[in-house]
């Protein structure tokens, strides 16, 4: 095809994003972003990778310049791939824009579900022979088990970008071959050529694309955008983006790497060529970790920002920038008195918001940082001990949803039999409030128990994930009955997942220790221990099993090497508890004013529980000042028939006497 003719639609299509996907004010912030850092020759503005690299922020020690910029010169040349590696110019960058903040939805509506493709081909390294050995020539560009981009200073391009060059070096590739063999589809490309009418041009251009199951992601390179991705964690459009790498401490970064090592897991890369398969990304990037690129949306959202545009200020008045970015905050909360180290952390948090969706008050799924959500520290280990009647005073008045986080070591063997100790963190989202199923079911007048929803729309929205070693995410089976998703009770534990049996005339419902099920965690009672389970061939349960798992479990075989299965594990495990956490989840913005307190604000979950606690508290001093005379043993008598105190207490915090 004409390289003028994909050059001539490549313009069209940007001047149908700037004038369909942005208001006129953003595309003046537009412009004036990228035209105060451009760089110049001829007539030609374009950007370099430290230009990308600066006004993105992007941390030195993360060193995920040159796979950004990569990404970017491959969007830019959209939808056209022969014309990739571009130059970022002023409509490249617009178009790079345009995708990372999905704002291309607008008028590209069949390629909703294909910017996945799109973005591992802008990552991907192209390459028949990527199991063998590099030649010297390209094997001198590699640095640190990653390949870095050759400097783009740059030739000459067509017509106005003589001065230019037309195909900047990205990451050193071998060059493919043009065969015979069909390509794939590329549905957003499609949808883009459609609304231009120009599909055949754009299928003639396919036929010198490269072929996507010969490609694959370098794993370093993958990795350090897996890290910018949790450091953005919580970004939004006008947050001030040197604020999330001011606290990137050693710390910081140890936390960032650990994650992002989990989730690299998930992808299962191919040992042999230390690269990430076509196949393995799409299926990660679509079913574990939805998410995964969300951070890009408000990262890039920044471009439509310029800090030299004022609207606000006087016609004489001097031009002072506009103060549009607002610091960092977290949405975690703790007691400023509690300095114990926590499992929950900022990263931990952007780690999970690839894969999970809260339940909000309006009954709608809404990504962890979009939602407007806030978390309380209900319960930890480290700062109310290992007592299940504390885990109930301080969970069980919680009427809202909890996220459960325990962390832990386990002892394994390897190929060799060499024993070595490795960290695990599991967790689950909880949309239903805890209840204590220790009460029996004819004493369900008590106005003060707990009852469980009947909303089924709860129960699927429930979700059991690991985060360490690997990540993984076990949803809610929706066409479970019988299993509950969780269980609590004070003589057996915390069970989740399990099967509770059934009640015998020998013994109680409640003494008897839940059974595993096919996807299921149990805690003992002193918290010493938990044993976590999957295993799919057990049949079906409270929570299906994560496919990457399964599919790398089915591949671990006893005599295989610890690298070949590294991302596999057993089907089950029993870890040493570290510490154990309940963390409340609440919505202050969503709350309604139904629930308004005395100020006529509105009152959100967290106040409506300390409320709840320091009445509690004074019950419990008023019963302890109760004047019985001497007799207390008749005092207790008369405490335990009125429910207060002894095993009709329930969760119920009584005095003593």
């Amino acid at each position: 095809m004409v390289p003028a003719l994909s050059e001539q639609l490549s313009h069209e299509l940007a001047l149908r994003f700037a004038s369909k996907c942005y208001t006129h004010l953003e595309i003046a912030h537009f412009k004036d972003n990228f035209k105060s850092l451009a760089d110049h020759q001829g007539d030609v503005e374009y950007w370099r990778e430290d230009t990308l690299c600066r006004f993105l922020a992007l941390p030195e020690p993360l060193r995920a310049g040159p796979v950004i910029f990569h990404m970017a010169t491959y969007l830019g040349a959209f939808p056209f791939p022969s014309l990739a590696p571009c130059i970022l110019t002023r409509e490249a960058m617009l178009k790079v824009v345009t995708i990372m903040t999905g704002r291309y939805k607008k008028i590209l509506k069949r390629g909703n579900q294909d910017k996945v493709k799109l973005l591992f081909r802008s990552l991907a390294v192209y390459d028949r022979k990527a199991a063998m050995p590099l030649p010297p020539e390209k094997a001198s560009v590699l640095h640190d088990g990653a390949t870095e981009q050759i400097p783009e200073d740059v030739l000459a391009q067509d017509r106005s970008e003589k001065d230019v060059q037309s195909r900047p070096s990205g990451f050193a590739v071998d060059e493919p071959a043009n065969d015979d063999e069909d390509e794939d589809e590329d549905d957003l490309a499609l949808a883009a050529l459609d609304a231009l009418d120009a599909i055949e041009v754009f299928k003639q251009d396919q036929k010198t694309d490269h072929k996507v199951h010969r490609a694959m992601i370098p794993v370093q390179n993958f990795k350090r955008l897996l890290m910018v991705l949790l450091l953005f964690g919580g970004l939004e459009p006008q947050s001030a983006i040197l604020s999330f790498g001011e606290d990137l401490n050693e710390e910081r970064m140890g936390e960032i790497d650990a994650s992002a090592t989990a989730m690299l897991a998930a992808f299962d890369p191919d040992p042999n060529i230390q690269g990430i398969r076509y196949t393995n990304f799409v299926k990660t990037a679509s079913v574990t970790m939805p998410d995964l690129f969300e951070p890009f949306s408000p990262l890039f959202e920044h471009f439509l920002f310029s800090k030299n545009i004022n609207l606000s200020r006087h016609r004489d008045a001097p031009n002072i920038p506009a103060l549009l970015e607002t610091p960092k905050s977290s949405p975690i909360y703790r007691s400023p008195e509690d300095t114990s180290p926590s499992i929950f952390t900022d990263t931990i948090l952007s780690q999970m918001s690839t894969s999970i969706r809260l339940l909000t008050p309006t009954s709608t799924l809404a990504n962890i940082f979009q939602s407007g959500a806030r978390f309380n520290q209900l319960y930890s280990t480290a700062s109310h001990g290992t007592s299940l009647s504390s885990f109930g005073r301080h969970v069980l008045s919680w009427k809202s949803a909890t996220i459960l986080l325990i962390s832990g070591t386990l002892q394994e063997k390897d190929a060799h039999k060499h024993s070595h100790i490795q960290s695990i963190v599991l967790g689950a989202y909880l949309p239903d409030h805890w209840r204590d199923s220790s009460y029996s079911s004819s004493s369900s007048s008590s106005s003060n128990r707990p009852t469980p929803s009947t909303d089924p729309s709860t129960r699927t929205t429930a979700t059991l994930f690991q985060l360490q070693p690997r990540h993984a995410i076990f949803p809610a089976n929706p066409y479970n009955r019988s299993t509950p998703v969780s269980h609590f009770s004070t003589k057996t534990g915390i069970a989740l997942g399990c099967v509770v049996p059934q009640a015998s005339r020998a013994h109680s419902q409640n003494s008897q220790v839940p059974i595993l099920g096919p996807v299921s965690l149990l805690i003992d009672t002193d918290f010493l221990t938990a044993t976590f389970q999957h295993d799919p061939d057990a049949g079906s349960g409270a929570f299906l099993p994560d496919p990457g798992l399964e599919a790398a479990q089915l591949a671990m075989k006893p005599s295989s090497s610890s690298s070949s299965s590294s991302s596999a594990q057993p089907k089950k495990l029993t870890l040493d508890i570290d510490a154990l956490e309940v963390w409340g989840v609440s919505f202050p913005l969503l709350t309604t004013s139904g629930n308004a307190g005395q100020a006529g604000e509105p009152e959100d979950e967290l106040t409506r529980q300390k409320k709840r606690l320091a009445w509690e508290d004074a019950e419990a001093a008023r019963r302890r000042g109760v004047n019985f005379g001497g007799d207390k043993d008749g005092a207790r008598a008369l405490l335990e028939m009125a429910g207060l105190v002894g095993d009709k207490a329930g969760n119920r915090s009584g005095g003593s006497v």
